[in-house]
């Protein structure tokens, strides 16, 4: 089953291209991430933006909410490929599910030896349990997850917006990366979704590029220190 992609409005579509123009025009950000990207994608669905400073930033999931009940999780990546069909993936929770087997439904305990489909079960829920968690604290009912994904020069970028629901146990096939247990993979419809390396816990999440995301590309260039300062000064 494919996920699910929300396509932009013309005028989002607008507003993302000159959000990014601006930012990469300003001397004083070295990129478009974290809260720059955060900030900008407030601009591109209109939505009021919390101030970081006077009212502090949220490690929960979701880095954007509008009133109506969606919420964004907000990721970029620089790649060379983000062709149609290309994968990439992101780190998307720790999950030590060994420390916490009993709270996830395994009293007996779980160890890289245990029944692969138990560690699967195990990461599932954990995840979904975070997922659950911030949605309801969040006031979430529509969540969703968009990946800016930018090249080398940030000249050609491509934007995709995923439904974001909680994971199903029952759709995943769980197999290691290699014989003796080095990587956990959780396949669905034939492909890896996702990745869990027990020596440092890290869970991923594995996408795929679809047809109906926004490629698109931007001509910017950046300011001068002395110009960008004395510009902003000027409209204060």
């Amino acid at each position: 089953m494919t996920e699910f992609v929300y396509p932009l409005t013309d005028v989002e579509k607008t507003r993302l291209r000159a959000g990014l123009e601006a930012a990469f025009t300003i001397p004083i950000i070295d990129d478009v991430e974290d809260f720059v990207w955060e900030a900008l994608f407030h601009y591109v669905k209109d939505i009021p933006l919390p101030d970081p400073i006077t009212q502090g930033r949220s490690k929960q999931l979701f880095d954007a909410i509008a009133s109506d009940g969606r919420g964004w999780s907000l990721k970029t990546l620089v790649s060379r490929n983000f062709t149609v069909g290309s994968s990439f993936e992101f780190v998307i929770q720790r999950a030590n599910i060994f420390q916490k087997a009993a709270q996830l439904g395994f009293p007996e305990g779980l160890n890289s030896s245990s029944d692969i489909a138990n560690l699967g079960a195990a990461l599932i829920r954990h995840w979904n349990e975070k997922h659950q968690r911030d949605c309801i604290a969040q006031n979430v009912t529509d969540p969703r997850i968009v990946i800016l994904l930018k090249n080398r020069l940030r000249k050609r970028l491509a934007y995709v917006e995923f439904a974001y629901p909680i994971l199903q146990e029952a759709d995943y096939r769980w197999r290691w990366s290699r014989e003796g247990g080095f990587g956990l993979q959780g396949w669905k419809d034939g492909q890896v979704h996702l990745k869990w390396y027990p020596s440092g816990t890290q869970l991923f999440q594995v996408f795929k590029m679809p047809e109906n995301a926004y490629y698109f590309e931007l001509e910017w260039q950046r300011a001068t220190l002395s110009n960008f300062v004395e510009n902003v000064i000027r409209t204060l």
